[in-house]
């Protein structure tokens, strides 16, 4: 297509056909290993000089796929913790407070949440 396409059409050709397949569910690659991420930055890497020598020679405007992958990923945290969106809700986790017992703490318990020291000089 490289032939028939201006540098315009080649990134709009490369966001909607193979862009759109590497991202779905981007969010589930977060833990994957970095050789495997690397295989997708290789892909968007040709595709980046295809359209940078396709003849208009400017660069094209391609977030990196880390970029889109973090974004997906804060999206779904979002929709997971703040909009409590239904089909989401197995992934949202409850709150979980420490409880301190001194008597500081049971005297003024909004005042301070302190986590548990181990050492003997902060317990004295």
């Amino acid at each position: 297509m490289k032939w028939l396409l201006n540098s315009k059409g080649l990134e709009l050709l490369y966001k909607t056909h193979v862009r759109s397949s590497m991202e779905y569910a981007c969010h589930r690659w977060g833990g994957a290993a970095n050789k495997h991420l690397a295989l997708l930055d290789k892909v968007q890497g040709r595709a980046v000089r295809l359209i940078r020598d396709s003849g208009a020679g400017q660069e094209p405007r391609l977030h990196s796929l880390q970029h889109r992958r973090d974004v997906a990923g804060l999206t779904v945290m979002y929709k997971v913790h703040q909009q409590r969106v239904p089909h989401l809700h197995t992934l949202r986790q409850p709150l979980r407070r420490t409880q301190v017992t001194t008597r500081a703490v049971a005297l003024a318990p909004a005042e301070l949440l302190q986590p548990r020291c181990r050492t003997w000089h902060h317990q004295s």
